[in-house]
Formats: structure tokens, C-alpha cells, sequence
């Protein structure tokens, strides 16, 4: 059993057809220490960390299998569950991560374990597959729980050998109960259709499970989402061996801290996909459950650069793939050091040596390519690697390895941005006030 220490679980890396979760075992006290069922579904999280809630669905439980496996933990001195929870945990929690030999270590923040001890707190780690066990166990306890108050009360007015052996057999149940081991699979920072794919995939191999029984557990939608469109994208890019991105959206493989950027998530990578089709998060989640065409239309207060919602609208998921596969594979042949190796690169390192190869240089890169979709040369037929390589090379003579210029922080992502758009774009139209350097300059302060 893992023994908690400073909000620190440990666990054991696996790696499953290119995909990546840690195996654990804990006991079911330390789960309700960090986790418990919720009705209440977090499909993310707002600039200040506090979660989104989809408000359309609500997971909900069979009531009658609930009760069964709290008889079963009650009443069988030999109850066991060797099949594994799965559970997620999205990367605003973690606060340490540290790879050691055979095993990585997690920290979590205080908030996870604060928020479980209030009634109505916000359960960060989700379950993915395991919910009527989770709930069972929680109505087991609460049922041994108040049989014991009730036999405690019943002896202080009137004692009785019989009231006492029920006790003593009780109350050792419960502990028996809350010290049991289970095995858990985590899994880091996933998107809700990933997440539902994973709870797809275990449950079809028992039994066949209701499609819409699946989206509907994860407050999704059968029909097409944005977010469906941009999870497919990022396997899709993950998977191809010429891929930029391939090997690359991964969360561990090495140490993380709060002060390190680690390699891409796919969250991220949805996420940001996502934002480049809906107007924020919240209209993303309204998103949902609109047909594609009815993303033509936008708000008339709405000023943001959305290159991929026309795609999105239009069907054509593929040319997501394509400007980003070609945009990124631009990136990593024309930023190139004095070696000749590529600053995109990243191989099995323990830590980024450059912006480039993190999530905030992902960011700005990204903000790069809106400008060049924005642009008056681009058109659909430009889609291909020369073209943006003729954008990017002008930003060639940068140094990316330059960690006091170009920090792995918010701050060196707008620096890298600037100074890229600027060694991209030195002359902006006649008649327009260009403000990038008094920023840039602001920023170097």
C-alpha cells in the first residue's frame, strides 16, 4: 500500500499504445481522503484555476447496485475488488511531480484534500470508471457508521452483552473496511472525451455499453462537439511517425515542478484547439450541443481571431490537422541552432533546455500561426510546409535557448510572441498604431 506523504501519492508509469497512466494502490480511507462520487461534472477550469461545471448533465448512479456492494462490504468478511478504479487528475492540481528510478511521485495541492472536507466542496479527482464502487463503499460506511452510533447510544441507556459483541463486530468491520487495498489507475490531464473513451473501452470488453450511456456519464454529446473534433486531431497527430507532435504530447517522463514546463499534455493541446473554434470556455461547452453549421454565425460583440471554427463549420476537421502538422513541422526545420539541432526537438529529457519545447512556447507559437491564418497570403491552397517556412525563417536568427530572455513563464511567452511577430511582421499597414515594441520593451524591464 502507498503510504500518503505531504499530499504525495506514488505510483508506477505505464505505457499502453503510445498512451500514458500511473498504477497505484491505496487503501479506500486515503481514496476518500482525495476523492468521492459527484453528480457534478468539471469539463475545466477558469484563469483562476476554479473549475467549469457542465450544468446540462449530471452523472448519476444506479441506486439499487449501489446498495448491493455496500451489502456485500457489510456483510462478507472476504469482500474484494480486484478490478481497478480509474480516476483523473487534471494537471491545476499538481503542484510536484518527480520521477525516481521505477516510480513517480506526485504532489498534490491542499485545495484537493480541503475541498473533500467540506460537504459540498469541489472533488478534483474524478472518477473515470469505478463510480458504483466508489459510492458503495461510501454508503457502506456511512451504514456501519451509524449502526455503531446507534449501538453506542442504545448501551449508554441500557447495557447489553449482545448490543456489545454487535458493536465490537461493527466497528471492526469499519475499520477492516476503510483499510481495504485497492489498485488505481491514474490518469493525467485528460480531455472529457478522452476520458470517455477510456470508460468506453473497459466497459465494452465485459459487456456491450450504450453509446449514448457513455456520453451521457461524461456530460457529452453522441453527435459532433468541437471538442470531439479537437481530441481526434491531437491522437491523429500523436500517432503519425513524421509527425511533429509525435511521442510528444505526453505529461511524465521526467521531474515537474510549478516552476518547469513540462512536455505537452493533450489537454493543453485540446484545449487550445478548442479556443481557435468557440469564443471561450464557456461558450465551448454551449457548443456542444449545436450543429456544425451553426457555428457560421458569430456574436456581434465578438472581436477574437477564430481560424478553425469555419473549418470546424464547414466539416473540415482535416484541414486542422493539416495547417497544424505543417505549421509545426515548419517550426521544427527552420529554428535550428548552431548545431544544427532542432530547438523543437525533444527527446527523452529530463527537463525543456529551451521555450520551444513548452507548453507556454507552444502557446505563442500558436498565437504565431492565428497571425499568419490571418494574414492577406494565406488561403486554403498555402497549407503546406514551404509556406509557413517563408514566414518563420525571418525569425531564424532568435535564441531560443536564451532562458533569461525568454523565460519558461506567461512573461516569456509574451516576449517570445512579440519578438517572433515582430522579426515576422517589422511594418505593419500605413495608418495603423503598432505598439508591439513599447510592449516588448515593457517586458525586457
Amino acid at each position: 500500500m502507498v503510504e500518503l506523504d505531504k499530499n504525495t501519492i506514488e505510483g508506477i508509469p505505464v505505457t499502453q499504445n503510445k498512451q500514458d497512466f500511473i498504477i497505484s494502490v491505496f487503501s479506500i480511507k486515503q481514496i476518500l481522503e482525495f476523492t468521492r462520487y459527484t453528480e457534478r461534472i468539471i469539463v475545466g477550469f477558469d484563469e483562476k484555476e476554479n473549475p467549469i461545471y457542465n450544468n446540462h448533465i449530471q452523472r448519476f448512479v444506479e441506486k439499487s447496485r449501489v446498495e448491493k456492494i455496500a451489502d456485500f462490504l457489510i456483510e462478507d468478511p472476504d469482500a474484494t475488488f480486484p478490478t481497478n478504479i480509474v480516476l483523473h487528475v487534471p494537471l491545476s492540481i499538481i503542484e510536484q511531480q518527480v520521477r525516481e528510478k521505477r516510480f513517480v511521485k506526485i504532489r498534490l495541492k491542499n485545495k484537493v484534500y480541503d475541498e473533500i472536507a467540506k460537504k459540498d466542496g469541489d472533488v478534483f479527482i474524478t472518477i473515470i470508471d469505478g463510480q458504483h464502487r466508489i459510492h458503495g463503499i461510501e454508503v457502506a460506511i456511512e451504514r456501519l457508521t451509524e449502526i455503531i452510533d446507534s449501538a453506542i447510544r442504545t448501551n449508554r441507556i441500557s447495557y447489553s452483552n449482545e448490543i456489545d459483541k454487535k458493536l465490537k463486530f461493527y466497528t471492526q468491520r469499519l475499520e477492516d473496511l476503510k483499510n481495504i487495498n485497492l489498485v488505481v489507475s491514474f490518469f493525467i490531464d485528460k480531455s472529457l472525451e478522452y476520458q470517455a473513451m477510456i470508460f468506453s473501452t473497459i466497459n465494452r470488453t465485459q459487456k456491450r455499453v450504450s453509446p449514448d450511456l457513455v456520453y451521457s456519464l461524461f456530460g457529452l454529446d453522441t453527435s459532433d462537439t468541437p471538442q470531439k473534433t479537437a481530441l481526434q486531431v491531437v491522437l491523429s497527430l500523436n500517432g503519425h511517425l513524421s509527425s511533429p507532435f509525435y511521442k510528444r504530447i505526453k505529461f511524465y517522463g521526467g521531474d515537474y515542478s510549478d516552476q518547469v514546463s513540462p512536455p505537452l499534455s493533450q489537454a493543453t493541446m485540446v484545449k487550445s484547439i478548442v479556443s481557435l473554434i468557440s469564443e471561450n470556455l464557456r461558450e465551448a461547452e454551449n457548443d456542444r450541443y449545436k450543429n456544425r453549421k451553426e457555428l457560421l454565425k458569430r456574436s456581434a460583440s465578438s472581436g477574437r481571431s477564430l481560424p478553425f471554427r469555419r473549418y470546424y463549420a464547414a466539416n473540415k476537421d482535416n484541414f486542422i490537422s493539416d495547417i497544424l502538422y505543417y505549421f509545426f513541422s515548419a517550426v521544427k526545420d527552420t529554428f535550428l541552432n548552431n548545431e544544427g539541432k532542432s530547438y523543437w526537438s525533444y527527446n527523452n529529457q529530463k527537463k525543456p533546455d529551451n521555450i520551444l519545447q513548452t507548453s507556454v512556447g507552444y502557446e505563442a507559437l500558436l498565437k504565431i500561426l492565428v497571425d499568419i491564418l490571418d494574414s492577406p497570403e494565406f488561403n486554403d491552397d498555402s497549407i503546406n510546409k514551404a509556406f509557413f517556412i517563408g514566414f518563420l525563417k525571418k525569425a531564424s536568427d532568435l535564441d531560443f535557448s536564451n532562458q533569461q530572455l525568454f523565460p519558461f513563464s506567461t512573461k516569456g511567452k509574451n516576449i517570445l510572441y512579440l519578438s517572433m511577430s515582430l522579426a515576422i511582421w517589422k511594418n505593419i499597414e500605413t495608418g495603423k498604431k503598432d505598439d508591439r515594441k513599447n510592449k516588448l520593451d515593457e517586458l525586457l524591464q
